[in-house]
């Protein structure tokens, strides 16, 4: 758990209203020095105050276009901050109103076991061995990524990087022979499976176990070498759920993120990352029916936004990224109120080394789009 400090009692004292009135001065105040960013997975009182609305990336890459902006406000988590501060400038300043804001999936890697993870798969193969990292995951697992000749990938381009790590060299390629896919094992097995490979070409390495686990003969057949890490918002969803909602509603239209398991995806229509999840909605036939597995905040809000489609959550209950909703009115209009005196609070800052090096990854990634 990141390090908060206590945000003074007031602004929980504080009616929406009030808090409401204090992020308008603020905005208002800064005008085009600050930029707020608001990930799709955030509240809807607090992303209504977002500039720039997006996954992590997105946001990340149209932060680092805003030349006028002096402050980025990041309403996400603090992977998704530190991805701001590596591809934003020197003079700008990110901050990220609730340092609890973390996320459990990129948590289940740390860098020191990612290079050792490295060096054991190394030893226990001749072939060559590209890591692909996910962006969700620390400033200095990228920085490793990078240096060991990998790159990052979001939910939108891993099958594009996933081609570029087996592709060969004379053909702009990395030149692997395997990928070692760092922390969602999911989303790793699903992109092999949609390029055509077998839940055979896949391996689990637990980082808890020597070797990961693994035997020299099963690192041999694998072409996919997963790192034992999920997304708890996206593991909720079952097939018993897919089948239940096809049981309920006819004509109904199922998609998933692809950090679902291999069979929740398997049991779908269709999966794809939150912006192709997005962009299917907004494409979509009106009258048409939707059970949509990710996030309910996301899901919610397309419901509202899409009111002549049918639109619900693919499971009975809620399944919300707590990490995300850390971030809430009070915590915002505390940092603005902040900033506007001139004091900025949790700021992230990647040291100069990592911010280099992590930049590698971020870029063969970037230029995979």
């Amino acid at each position: 758990m990141l390090k908060q400090e206590p945000i003074p009692r007031s602004y929980n004292e504080l009616s929406r209203e009030q808090l409401d009135e204090r992020i308008l001065r603020a905005k208002e105040q800064f005008g085009e020095e600050l930029c707020i960013l608001g990930h799709h997975y955030q509240r809807d009182e607090v992303i209504r105050f977002a500039d720039l609305t997006g996954d992590s990336l997105k946001l990340s890459q149209q932060a680092a276009q805003q030349q006028k902006a002096r402050y980025i406000v990041f309403c996400g988590v603090h992977f998704m901050a530190e991805s701001a501060d590596i591809l934003s400038s020197d003079a700008q300043i990110v901050c990220l109103p609730n340092m609890r804001a973390g996320c459990m999936m990129a948590d289940m890697a740390e860098d020191a076991s990612v290079a050792t993870a490295i060096e054991e798969i190394n030893a226990l193969t001749d072939s060559k061995v590209v890591p692909v990292t996910y962006v969700n995951s620390t400033a200095a697992i990228k920085a490793i990524t990078g240096l060991s000749g990998g790159a990052c990938c979001t939910s939108s381009n891993v099958r594009s990087v996933f081609e570029w790590a087996l592709r060969g060299e004379e053909k702009g390629g990395a030149g692997g022979e395997k990928i070692l896919c760092i922390p969602d094992e999911h989303l790793g097995r699903n992109t092999a499976v949609a390029m055509g490979y077998s839940p055979e070409d896949c391996a689990v390495y637990d980082p808890y176990l020597p070797d990961g686990g693994l035997t020299r003969e099963q690192v041999a057949r694998a072409r996919f070498i997963l790192w034992k890490g999920h997304c708890y918002v996206h593991m909720h969803f079952t097939p018993d759920h897919v089948r239940s909602v096809r049981s309920m509603h006819e004509d109904i239209r199922v998609i998933v993120h692809p950090e679902c398991t291999y069979e929740v995806v398997g049991a779908s229509d269709a999966s794809g990352s939150t912006e192709q999840i997005i962009r299917t909605l907004s494409e979509a036939e009106p009258g048409s029916s939707w059970a949509i597995g990710t996030e309910s905040n996301l899901v919610n809000r397309l419901a509202r936004r899409h009111p002549d489609r049918f639109v619900r959550i693919l499971s009975d209950a809620p399944s919300v990224c707590t990490q995300m909703q850390q971030i809430d009115l009070g915590y915002l209009a505390w940092t603005l109120d902040n900033l506007a005196e001139d004091r900025v609070v949790n700021q992230i800052r990647v040291d100069p080394q990592t911010t280099e090096d992590a930049r590698i990854a971020l870029e063969r990634m970037i230029r995979s789009y």
